[in-house]
Parts: structure tokens; sequence; C-alpha cells
């Protein structure tokens, strides 16, 4: 870095800014001169090959998404940086475990591969848990010496959510065969424990884990903190906690951060990305200084990225120019102090596509009588139990790795009537999944779905009203944001005139699946009560006990 003593030149100085500093809680007018890609120094009277006049608008850190799944967005990464670059985000931890699910390791290494190319930093965590639990299969198992591999990948920051927490808390062999390589490899333990409260959740934060994004209330939150946990907010599509737990940030704790988790692309384009939680934040009582820190300082400090996330010397020039701390509008986002150009390069990734299997084309769709009922929140990943003979809309939930198994639920509080909504997107094993209609619309959505090799379908009397193809294993496209944005909006619209109520429904019917989040969940082996960790077999009403 050309950066010595007294007044230096440098490549870009950006004159009379309002500089953001979260480190410190305060707003300072200051010259920021850039060499080689990173802050040189802070001042006056710099010069520099280009000079940016900031004209008093504010300069902060570009914001880092701690814990996202870009699959979520049904984007690739090229297609996930066009979209959240000019929002300010100019970093993430991505969390690949869905394309992982999909095609194992070598999915986290394509997700890195296809990061370095996007305009964004793109980081990782080692997914720690496929299939999620031993109630799901998917298309790949990672045990313990596949963790070790991709905990030796560059890029790799730590293991990633350990949602398995059944297994944590039981003993479970393989799940501390996981932990005990994460906790070798000195990095970070992400935790994920929904609903654990108590002691048990005094046994989980024992266990070594680092972090937890499931609290709800500011119960949970300020429980989480004081068991050494960093607290990570959510507000995603499908799981919205920030409002309950603006209470908990407002008090300033330490070890914070705003993640958005799962955030699809017609929210993204419709309402932004952290930017969107920083207004909120402020809005809600935060100082602007510590609503920014919740999206640079904070999480990096947490993923021991020690050169961003400040404007400060010989921190990489990943800044932001802001109009004002209310509205956080966005005038241009900087990587390594260059003006942010999604670069929009996807490298191929083979595999992942729909198979049901011959047997599909006769497949009839009946729930067993004395199952309870899956009530749906459109606001939440979690999920009610109604008493059964209570659903108004079946669900099911089909292999789509070729082995021709399926079963059947019934639902409550879609609304969705007359139609079936079929997704290849089924956190976490990413199973194909229908919601709604006749028999002979599932099956119709299923050939659809094979047809594209993996994506979002709305069918209607036999006839596909919408689709959304996801051609990266059953995942992603990598149309334009704008154009992929459309067509699912065309999906959610053709979803409402048959009633859907739910305001991101293929967001929440992808989470119908995970089953590690309370309280019923369905597989292709059938219902899970999460809550008391048993299944319903898909021929039996028989609990059985798993762990």
């Amino acid at each position: 870095m050309r950066v010595a003593r007294g007044v230096e030149d440098g490549d870009v100085l950006v004159r009379g800014a309002q500089v953001v500093q979260p480190a410190t809680r305060e707003v300072f007018e200051a010259d920021v001169l850039i060499a080689d890609g990173r802050v040189a120094a802070l001042g006056s009277g710099f010069r520099a090959a280009h000079v940016i006049e900031a004209r008093g608008a504010y300069l902060a850190p570009g914001f880092i998404d701690g814990h996202v799944h870009i699959e979520s967005s049904l984007l690739t990464p090229a297609g996930f940086a066009r979209a959240v670059l000019p929002r300010g985000t100019t970093g993430v931890v991505a969390e690949p475990h869905e394309v992982v699910n999909v095609l194992g390791v070598g999915g986290l290494e394509w997700m890195l591969r296809a990061g370095a190319s996007s305009g964004l930093r793109v980081w990782a965590s080692a997914p720690s848990c496929v299939p999620a639990s031993a109630f799901e299969l998917g298309g790949a198992r990672v045990g313990a010496a596949e963790v070790q591999a991709m905990l030796r990948v560059p890029g790799v920051l730590g293991l990633a959510e350990m949602m398995n927490y059944p297994g944590v808390l039981g003993g479970d062999a393989d799940v501390w065969a996981v932990l005990e390589a994460g906790r070798a490899s000195g990095r970070r333990l992400d935790g994920h424990a929904s609903g654990v409260t108590g002691r048990d959740l005094m046994a989980y934060a024992a266990a070594g884990l680092h972090s937890d994004h499931e609290a709800t209330t500011p119960e949970e939150a300020r429980e989480r903190l004081r068991a050494g946990l960093w607290l990570m907010v959510r507000e995603g599509s499908a799981a919205r906690n920030l409002d309950a737990l603006l209470p908990v940030l407002r008090d300033r704790p330490r070890r914070t951060m705003l993640v958005s988790d799962d955030v699809s692309v017609d929210e993204l384009l419709e309402l932004g990305h952290l930017d969107r939680l920083l207004r909120r934040c402020v809005a809600g009582g935060l100082h602007p200084a510590d609503a920014v820190a919740l999206v640079t300082c904070n999480p990096a400090e947490y993923w021991g990225l020690h050169d961003v996330g400040l404007v400060a010397p010989g921190h990489y020039a990943d800044v932001v120019l802001l109009r004002d701390l209310k509205d956080f509008e966005v005038l241009e986002t900087f990587v390594g102090g260059v003006p942010a150009a999604p670069a929009g390069h996807t490298p191929a990734l083979a595999g992942g596509g729909v198979t049901l299997g011959a047997s599909w084309a006769e497949a009839v769709f009946a729930a067993p009588q004395g199952w309870p009922v899956i009530e749906v929140r459109g606001d939440q990943i979690t999920t009610g139990v109604g008493a059964p003979g209570s659903g108004d809309a079946r669900l099911v939930v089909a292999d789509r790795f070729g082995r021709e198994q399926w079963a059947t639920c019934w639902t409550s509080g879609s609304g969705l009537r007359g139609g079936t909504l079929g997704i290849s997107v089924l956190h976490d094993a990413h199973h194909a999944a229908f919601l709604g209609g006749t028999d002979d619309d599932i099956r119709a959505a299923g050939r659809a779905l094979e047809t594209m090799g993996g994506g979002v379908v709305l069918v209607a009397d036999g006839v596909v009203k919408a689709s959304l193809p996801l051609p990266f294993a059953g995942l992603m496209t990598d149309l334009p944001p704008a154009v992929a944005a459309a067509q699912l909006g065309e999906v959610t619209a053709a979803a409402r005139t048959l009633g859907c109520t739910l305001p991101y429904p293929v967001t929440t019917l992808s989470f119908l699946g995970l089953t590690v989040i309370p309280a019923l969940k369905l597989t292709p082996d059938g219902l899970v009560d999460v809550t008391n960790w048993t299944r319903l077999p898909p021929n039996s009403d028989d609990h059985v006990r798993m762990g």
C-alpha cells in the first residue's frame, strides 16, 4: 500500500464525506484516501488521480450479511450480486447447505467459485447438517471427514449452523464428530437452536457453539446473549424477527448483528437487502452508527474478517456512499475502492435435476386420516399443529432424486384453492413439494418440474399457469434478477387468484419440509413432529422416535 508519512498520493479520494464510524459511535467529516484498493488515510490535504466529491453525503463501511443462503433468493451468486450491490451490500457469508444437500461437497466449491466471479465478496461456512436430521435424506450425505475437508477450503470461515440440536444435546456420535471437526479447526461454530431454552440452551452453548439466529422473542434473545452466544437477528422472507427483537437491540448489546438468512429475489428488488433493515432499526430508535455496526464491524469481528467492516486505514475500501442515515438511499457502492460492477459470470454446475420416477404417472395422494394438520404461518418458518380433519389444502413431498417415494398430509392457513403450487426448493433436503390441488394437478406439476430440471410452477386444471425454471441444481437461475422476480411474481399472482393469502408463498412452502424447525414438517418418509422428535410413517399412525 502506497502510504508512508505526511500527505501522500492515492488512487481515489472521496472528498467532503461524513464518515460513519460504528467503532466509536460517531459521524464526522473527513476526506478518505484510497490506495491499492484499501483505505489509506482519513483527514484532509490528500491528492489522488481520481476525486469523488461527496458533498456531505455519508460514507459507511460496505454492508456484510453474516448469514445468508444465496440459493434461497433463487439466484446464482452473480444474480444475487446484481440485486444487492446497488443496495450497499459488499460481502456475504454464504451458508451453501442447499446446494450441498443436492450435490455434496462439490456444491460448496462451486458456490465459492461462482462467488469469486460475481463482483461481490463471498465467503462461506461449511455445512454441518447434511442431511439436516435423521428424518431427511437429499442428494448427499456429509460427515466429519467431509466437514474437515470443507474447513480447509480457502474462503471457508467456520462451521455452519448446527441445526441438529437434539443430536448435540443427546450426544449423537455422528453429530459430535462434526462438532469436534469444527472445534479442531479453531474457527467459528454457528448455532441454530430453534425453541431451545433453559438448561438445554446452556448445554448447547457449552458444546462450543458461538451464535444463534433463531430467537423470536426478546426473552429468547436476551437468554442467548447471557449464555455468551452472538445474537443474529434474522429478517428474511419467511422468518421476520426484527420488530420483535428491536427492544433488545435498543439496549445496545455488544455481540449482535443483522442477517437475512433466506430472502427471495422479489423481496430483494421490492424492499432491499440489509439497507431496509437499517431503515427500520433507525426508525425504531437505534443511533445510526449503532445500526450500521450491526451489518459491518460486528459480523466482520464475529467471522474474523480483520480487513473489512470499517472505514479505517488498512481496511479494504468496501464502502457505500449514502444520501442520508434515515432512508439509507445508496448513491454508490465500492468494492476495493472501485465502483461495484457485478461480473455476471456463473460457472457451469452439473446435476441436481428432478427425477420422480415412472410410478409418478399413476400416483394417488391420500393423507392418513389420523395425522394432525400443519398450520402454515406466512411470517414465520415455524408451524402450528391443527386437529385431524381441520385442513384445507394437501401438501405432498416427493423424493426428487429417483427413489420414488412421497408422502401426503393436510395443511391449513395458505388459502390456496383449486390449483397446485410446485417447487424443487424444499429446505433442507430439497425434494419436490406440492401444495393444494387435485391428484391430476399435482402429477402435472411434478412433470413440469422434471421437464424444467427443477424450479417453481403453478398448475390449475392440468395447465401450467406460471413458472420459473431453476436449472442450477434445481435451486437457482442465472436470469437477471428483474426477470427472475417477474416470473416469480407471475407464480405468486397466479396463486393469489386461487385464494393463496401467503405474502411469499414460494418461500413459505420451501420451509414445510425442514425437520429441525418446530412443530410439524413433511418429508417423503412421512410427517415429522419436530417438537417431540418423532416421525409418523406414510402408512402408519405410530410414532417412531429418532435419536
